[in-house]
């Protein structure tokens, strides 16, 4: 894929990733399968930080994340980078950016991950602290849906073009990292190791799965999480039953694992 990168001009990249309709730079000449309603599309998240010990893990890379990875690599590859550092600057540049930060350290932080880790604030992984930690997907390349962003769903770990990015790509990127703690955000993420721990292909101990996806588009199950709704109020809001379940698993399991 360098030299397709590396040609195109960064209007041509902007335009091709972020169509909401067919395009043959995205769909054809970085494209990687197409499956019914799903395809997916190169963009350069495949650099691994092989010295982590903490592992970050969304669902799939978005249309706004893969446009910053792809002129990242470009712009890095322009100035006499390697292919290595080309890909390394490409995914630091697209990975869980802004306020997910933010929010995601707040979250990880309310269940004492930073305890579990040694941080004063999970908030370091994206600063003091990143050599510590791995950024990735359990979809590593992005996956859209009718040529729209794909968020997941139940499903992302049973339709065959997902199954296999699970099991092949993202089953050998964790092997690489087999003491790491793996942190997935958001359920679907969770679903996604959950069936590679069934499998026997990842430790099961490793998983500290219940955190909500730091997207800021769920603030009712972000207050339920951090506990400032709680009772009747938390059931009432669609899904609070699942995210009040999910958390006490994972305090549960912090909890356990502080005391060892």
């Amino acid at each position: 894929m360098k030299p397709i990168i590396a040609h195109a001009t960064q209007a041509e990249i902007r335009q091709a990733v972020t169509s909401d309709g067919p395009s043959v730079l995205r769909d054809e000449a970085l494209g990687l399968v197409q499956e019914g309603d799903y395809s997916a599309f190169f963009a350069p998240f495949d650099w691994i930080n092989d010295k982590a010990d903490i592992v970050i893990i969304g669902a799939t890379p978005g249309k706004q994340q893969a446009l910053e990875a792809l002129l990242s690599f470009r712009t890095a590859l322009a100035s006499g980078a390697s292919l290595d550092e080309a890909a390394q600057r490409a995914k630091s540049a697209a990975s869980f950016k802004g306020g997910m930060r933010t929010l995601g350290a707040r979250l990880m932080d309310h269940f004492g991950l930073h305890l579990l880790f040694g941080l004063s604030s999970t908030l370091d992984l994206f600063g003091a602290a990143a050599h510590r930690a791995h950024y990735t997907s359990v979809l590593r390349y992005p996956v859209l849906k009718r040529s729209g962003n794909y968020a997941g769903d139940s499903r992302i770990a049973t339709r065959p073009i997902m199954r296999r990015m699970i099991e092949e790509t993202l089953a050998d990127e964790l092997a690489a990292l087999p003491k790491a703690w793996l942190v997935p955000f958001g359920p679907n993420a969770l679903r996604a190791l959950e069936h590679l721990a069934a499998a026997g292909r990842i430790d099961d101990t490793r998983i500290l799965g219940g955190i909500l996806h730091p997207g800021g588009q769920q603030w009712n199950r972000y207050n339920i999480q951090l506990d400032l709704v709680s009772g009747d109020a938390a059931l009432a809001v669609p899904g609070g039953a699942e995210v009040l379940r999910r958390s006490a698993v994972l305090r549960a399991k912090v909890t356990a694992l502080l005391q060892q």
